[in-house]
């Protein structure tokens, strides 16, 4: 049959599953009052299952049922059994056939009417990116490819659960612990939206739960997927058109054609909250057509459950339009903690007003305008007497926030106006700016707290605690004496924080907890932010990172709640947030966390900040562990760049030197990593710092053995003995290891000596218990040459030892598998030591890894990819 055309499937798409579904009795019924509320429907999707009969009858694919799919290969799967069908396509579960890793996956075979042949390669691209969501709570898309006959077919992680609406029926979970699990629920979402993707169709067949009560979600991102011939986006989070859905489960603006946002999630995620708690749905009750559905999504109104504050939550999740539900899935989840703790909660129940206009809405035709004007009058008296002492309340506290934000406009032209116009330093200014205060505010305290905690966080960005902890002092006492109360909690966890920045770790713990056992922190958002914002930074700093973890994101929830996204404070938690993630070794995540915290900088207009060129510094090293060496590189270069710009005399900042030097060598481009070896020894030379010296020293000796200019590195060798005896914390290094007996390797190695260069690299390893197991990922390079040695020396049982060895450390993920350098590097040794044992298929099928991996982890430029380039022509002739 024709396929139908795009845009007209993805509405029929639901509609066949809902029919396919249905027993032929069942299914005539359905198809008569479709024909009544949407003839054209009606007649599509009848001449869709005529069609498919008469196929049926005349044998068609009969053959292929006879044959099946069992056993075909997909890219490195291989199909097993079917595990389920609809309109969108059959999914099948597959096994791993490619030998680089054992487990199962689940393969999704696209109806091919829903990606046109122009759109195959978009969908493959588009594929690779949502391959990089990485949370619990979501399956992975593990890969997307269209097959040699043409079909889209999506590779997904395999999920053994059972769908959420079932898992809570059949365990009859008590509403605690119902929350909880719908929480995993929203956290999955929210990583998505923090990663700028909007599911579409969130319902309990895409929601799975484990055994052991683990939320997944499937079919993430598949709707962008299948949204691949879309142009021109009109903004990240937002996208118009026609979009596949599930009538039962969509939002108004779904059905009505309007902007897509993350509160169409929050509506769908609404739903799925109502029919688990009730087992029910909000509106759709006993409707029978998708066109029943839809009148009673646009007119009416849930019922309330009975449960308190639930239903209040429940209410602002489900409102008709976008803009006043839940803006972030961060929002309902802070909610529905708060009732789990007894707390309130920051919905309010509808208006009556609002009730009002709802009701005249739904009954324009039987409500007469008499009875209109009687009624909203009445409604307008009332609303009048019971707002009035709220309006006055918040006029008084919106007067009053006022005046401490022009006063803090005030201060800054005040003190502008004393600087004038001659050259000072950050310390003079902001020295001045006490004297300012003392003269200006010294008589109205209750403008002066603000401006307090304003300077001490500057005197923070000095690193001057002595002169922060006075300023927070003075603070502390202002807000005893009922000068800025509220302000309190926050500048106590500021006090620990200073304990923090002075290295004084058991202080600062002592200061949270005290400040903890007030419970007043959790009266105002802001400082409850503030609090666990401290509580992340001293928790990173102190090895617990999963508590780090804990704490940075509920603080960024507080903030997303606030709508308080597009300030320092909040790039810094997403930083925070970002470097706990990369110590638990949770280095996707990391990555997509610091890539939204510069994306959120850009977009405020703080492009030239130094903490944005420190989070793409980090965001640098979290990829080089992922062993994507050129993009790596490439950020490492902007930020030197960036770094040395502000001051194009002074010296250049240790850490983006050193690393930037580091990626350049590691990039083959050895020359620029001379050059910045060289100013570190130069910076630290000038300022008698030993350990950079020996850190500079080291980088510059390898430098000059790949440039072959051997002459001069005894004498570098000789300093770097001397400064490693006196000052053995020159090997606490997180990216290579300086070590002499490497550093001889290395020059043995240049001068052709393969088995006294074997020798010492060995030395290396078992120095610091490589083949112990402690296979730190700095000691990658050493092991690499150690293999090299090995093979040059004939011994391939070694050789093929280390690199697998280092293939698999490297090989984090399968997402690593193909994107990093260092497993290109293994599988590229691995090829050549096969080669020598006569082993060509072996050589082949590891040559091939090693050129996916090395083009992509360390770019179509860098030498080891044009030495695999140049073997697999060498195999080919």
């Amino acid at each position: 049959m024709n396929p139908l055309p795009r845009s007209n499937w993805q509405t029929l798409e639901p509609l066949l599953d809902q029919a396919l579904e249905l027993a032929p009795e069942a299914r005539s019924r359905w198809l008569a009052e479709l024909s009544v509320s949407s003839p054209d429907l009606a007649a599509d999707v009848e001449a869709f299952l005529a069609e498919e009969a008469a196929a049926d009858r005349s044998g068609f694919l009969t053959g292929v049922r006879g044959v099946s799919l069992a056993g075909l290969e997909l890219g490195a799967y291989r199909l097993e059994r079917q595990l389920g069908q609809g309109g969108m396509g059959t999914v099948w579960l597959a096994q791993r056939a490619d030998g680089r890793f054992e487990g199962q996956a689940a393969v999704k075979l696209l109806n091919l009417a829903l990606v046109s042949a122009t759109g195959q390669e978009r969908f493959r691209r588009e594929g690779s990116v949502l391959a990089r969501l990485a949370h619990p709570g979501i399956a992975r898309l593990l890969d997307a490819g269209v097959s040699p006959a043409g079909q889209p077919y999506l590779v997904l992680e395999y999920v053994d659960g059972q769908p959420i609406d079932l898992y809570v029926r059949e365990r009859k979970l008590p509403q605690a612990a119902l929350l909880r699990l719908f929480l995993q629920v929203l956290a999955a979402v929210g990583h998505a939206h923090a990663n700028l993707i909007v599911h579409r169709d969130l319902k309990p067949s895409n929601i799975f739960v484990t055994t052991d009560g683990t939320v997944k979600l499937l079919d993430f991102g598949i709707a962008k997927l299948i949204d691949v011939e879309s142009v021109n986006d009109r903004s990240l989070l937002t996208a118009a058109g026609g979009r596949i859905f599930t009538p039962h489960f969509a939002a108004p603006e779904q059905v009505q054609g309007a902007d897509l946002t993350t509160a169409t999630d929050v509506y769908a995620l609404g739903v799925l909250l109502y029919l688990l708690l009730s087992g029910r749905h909000p509106t759709a009750e006993g409707a029978r057509t998708p066109a029943e559905c839809v009148t009673a999504l646009l007119e009416a109104e849930p019922a309330r459950l009975g449960v308190g504050d639930l239903d209040t939550i429940l209410a602002k999740a489900l409102r008709k339009a976008p803009g006043e539900r839940y803006q972030t899935v961060a929002a309902f989840g802070d909610d529905l903690e708060r009732y789990l703790r007894r707390e309130p909660v920051s919905a309010r129940p509808q208006s009556l007003g609002y009730r009002l206009g709802r009701f005249a809405a739904r009954n324009r035709a039987a409500v007469i305008a008499g009875l209109l004007t009687t009624v909203g009058l009445i409604a307008a008296t009332i609303f009048s007497i019971v707002q009035m002492r709220g309006a006055r309340l918040q006029r008084d506290v919106a007067r009053e926030a006022g005046q401490r934000a022009d006063a803090q406009v005030e201060f800054q032209s005040v003190l502008l106006s004393e600087v004038g116009d001659e050259p000072m330093t950050m310390r003079q200014i902001l020295d001045a700016g006490r004297e300012v205060l003392e003269r200006q505010y010294a008589g109205e305290p209750r403008l002066l707290t603000p401006i307090l905690l304003q300077l001490a966080s500057n005197y923070a960005g000095l690193g001057d605690t002595k002169v922060r902890q006075l300023l927070l002092v003075r603070a502390e006492s202002l807000a005893l004496a009922g000068h800025g109360a509220g302000e309190l909690p926050a500048i106590r966890c500021l006090m620990a924080d200073n304990y923090r920045m002075e290295g004084r770790y058991p202080e600062a713990w002592a200061g949270l907890e005290a400040v903890e056992s007030l419970r007043s922190v959790t009266a105002e958002p802001r400082a409850q932010a503030t609090c666990l914002a401290v509580r992340a930074d001293l928790a990173g700093e102190t090895a617990r990172s999963e508590e780090a973890i804990a704490a940075a994101t509920r603080a960024v929830g507080i903030m997303d709640s606030l709508g308080e996204t597009r300030d320092g404070f909040y790039f810094n938690l997403l930083a925070t947030l970002a470097g706990a993630l990369d110590a638990e070794d949770r280095l996707r995540e990391a990555v997509l966390t610091y890539q939204r915290a510069i994306t959120a900088m850009d977009s405020s207009g703080r492009s030239g900040m130094l903490s944005r060129a420190i989070m793409q510094h980090n965001l640098a090293l979290t990829l080089r562990t992922l062993g994507e060496t050129a993009r790596s590189e490439a950020i490492l270069h902007e930020v030197l760049i960036r770094t040395t710009r502000g001051d194009p005399t002074g010296p250049i900042a240790w850490q983006p030197l050193i690393h930037y030097a580091e990626a350049a060598l590691t990039q083959g481009h050895t020359d620029s990593a001379e050059r910045y070896f060289g100013v570190v020894v130069t910076q630290a030379v000038r300022d008698t710092n030993l350990y950079w010296e020996g850190r500079g020293l080291y980088g510059l000796a390898r430098a000059q053995i790949g440039l072959g200019h051997l002459s001069g590195v005894p004498q570098l060798r000789s300093r770097l003995a001397h400064i490693i005896t006196i000052y053995p914390h020159v090997l606490d290094t997180d990216d290579v290891v300086p070590d002499i007996d490497a550093l001889d390797g290395m020059l043995a190695l240049a001068r052709g000596d393969s088995a006294a260069a074997l020798v010492r690299f060995q030395a290396t390893l078992k120095r610091h218990g490589y083949f112990e197991g402690k296979r730190q990922r700095r000691l990658r390079p050493v092991a690499l040459m150690a293999g090299r040695s090995a093979l040059a020396v004939g011994d391939t049982v070694q050789t093929l030892e280390l690199a697998r060895i280092i293939a698999r450390e490297a090989a984090t993920d399968s997402l690593a598998e193909m994107e990093s350098a260092d497993v290109g590097a293994a599988r590229l040794l691995e090829a050549k030591a096969l080669l020598a044992e006569d082993d060509s298929i072996g050589a082949r099928s590891a040559l091939a890894r090693a050129m996916v991996a090395l083009r992509f982890g360390a770019g179509d430029a860098h030498p080891l990819t044009h030495e695999a380039a140049a073997l697999v022509k060498r195999l080919q002739r």
